[in-house]
């Protein structure tokens, strides 16, 4: 079998395990950040805050094609359809640079990644903004190679443009500029990019001072709800948060792989593999240094995931000399060789993801069997206070859509933690949803008062435990008669 005949099969099978985007899509209660989603979509848009409308709106008008009320199914279908479509732009965009076997190759990674499986299943923005930033980074990076300053800065444009999805997809716009500029430091040559880079330069100074106002704008609202400041200490704890979280939705296996591409690419001095290479390694460095201001997570280095998947395909890349140079044996040992590096790469991510998807039961919180449970077992009158409240409303009053503005359920969380015991005061029943890891955000003494509490006054009457490794996503319901 030619090679790329392989590289079509490669790319049928991540086209076919890209499914699993769409298997119990539905099944998984919503958490707030979903129903977030919704109710801006139709009460948050107006006061300026949020630049990111596009996802709104695409979500809020999927959601809406049922006639009826949201729903889990609704809300998640497009992300779902966007983040099964980046596997083959994953290989659309790659190809032509790096051939089709290790695109492909590529693409089965991104496939099989529960990172990517978990945002297609959420009704938030992510997977978008990774498309269209993939689309912009692959025809800079053309461009780059085509010596076309018309197409590098239609790519750079394309790729900023993932901003209005949300963000963190215009992570790569700066890595994309410096790109050139950071291969010509390893001493390899990059002459078809050096008029485009030098385009781009100046466009982009040009840019981000006619841009700076919104970008200001959105950096201080982010940072007055996220961030931090004072000395090292007080900063520490976020970079190792974004450290954490980035480790493990990357996965160490992918992280070695991508690194080990880097060392192929420098070692076959590359300079269209060596620009992939550092325009990856540029975003997630940028994101490490925003992390030192304020509370950066994995999600928001996501555009990253095509690049890192590409690089760690590296090794799968044939050359012309090879083919010269290898006899018969020695290039079918070599065809095995690759064959079992991608299978290293892509056997352990697809057994996390059948997990995700079966006994993880999709990492969600069981809020909506919660609040369901609350409302059908409560008296008339019982008061409901719970965490996610929001999202208990959602459940609770499907019809309504100023879904931060609660009225069925009241909101217990670290900023409202005293709201169970004024209540306590009152002789009519109360139920309280909790989930207890939420509490190890609380003051301590808080915390503890309101276990104390649960435990002398209250009985737990419902649980639903779920525990995902380090987590405990389980929800409790409590009722005081």
């Amino acid at each position: 079998m030619a090679g790329s005949e392989r590289g079509l099969v490669l790319l049928g099978l991540a086209l076919a395990l890209g499914l699993l985007r769409f298997v119990r899509l539905g099944e998984w209660s919503l958490w707030f950040d979903e129903v977030a989603t919704w109710t801006d979509a139709h009460h948050g848009l107006d006061g300026g805050q949020i630049n990111n409308k596009l996802g709104y709106w695409a979500i809020a008008w999927v959601a809406s094609l049922s006639g009826g009320p949201a729903d889990e199914l609704g809300l998640r279908l497009l992300p779902a359809i966007v983040g099964w479509l980046v596997i083959p732009l994953t290989w659309f965009v790659f190809r032509p640079f790096f051939g089709g076997r290790a695109a492909a190759g590529a693409a089965v990674l991104v496939a099989v990644s529960t990172w990517q499986v978990s945002w297609s299943q959420t009704a938030r923005f992510y997977t978008m903004a990774q498309a269209i930033s993939l689309v912009g980074g692959g025809i800079t990076l053309s461009g780059y190679v085509r010596a076309s300053v018309p197409r590098a800065v239609l790519g750079l444009v394309v790729a900023a443009s993932a901003f209005f999805f949300h963000p963190s997809g215009a992570l790569l716009v700066p890595a994309l500029v410096m790109a050139p500029w950071v291969v010509s430091m390893t001493g390899v040559s990059f002459r078809t990019a050096r008029r485009p880079a030098y385009v781009l330069l100046g466009c982009s100074i040009v840019a981000v001072a006619a841009a700076f106002p919104t970008a200001l704008e959105t950096w201080n609202w982010y940072s007055m709800q996220k961030g931090h400041s004072g000395g090292l200490m007080t900063r520490l704890p976020s970079i190792v948060h974004y450290l954490k979280t980035t480790g493990f939705y990357v996965t160490p296996v992918l992280g070695l792989a991508a690194l080990v591409g880097g060392g192929f690419a420098l070692r076959r001095r590359s300079a269209p593999q060596l620009a992939a290479f550092a325009i990856a390694a540029l975003g997630l460095a940028a994101a490490l240094t925003a992390s030192a201001f304020v509370r950066i997570s994995a999600q928001y280095v996501f555009v990253t995931l095509p690049w890192l998947c590409m690089l760690a395909c590296l090794p799968l890349v044939e050359d012309g000399h090879e083919r010269s140079e290898l006899s018969r044996e020695g290039a079918l040992l070599v065809r095995r060789m690759r064959t079992a590096w991608l299978l290293v790469l892509a056997v352990p991510a697809l057994t996390t993801t059948a997990l995700y998807l079966t006994v993880r039961r999709g990492e969600r919180p069981a809020w909506r069997e919660a609040y369901q449970y609350v409302w059908n077992e409560r008296d008339p009158g019982d008061l409901v206070l719970g965490m996610e409240a929001s999202v208990g409303e959602f459940y609770i009053a499907p019809d309504r859509t100023a879904l931060r503005e609660t009225r069925h359920v009241a909101w217990l969380d670290k900023f409202r933690a005293l709201r169970a015991e004024q209540w306590t005061r009152h002789p009519r029943g109360t139920w309280y949803v909790i989930n207890p890891e939420q509490l190890m955000g609380w003051k301590p003494e808080e915390a503890a008062g309101l276990r104390r509490y649960l435990a002398e006054e209250c009985h737990l009457v419902k649980s639903f435990p779920l525990y995902v490794e380090s987590r405990d996503l389980s929800v409790w319901v409590y009722v005081r008669a």
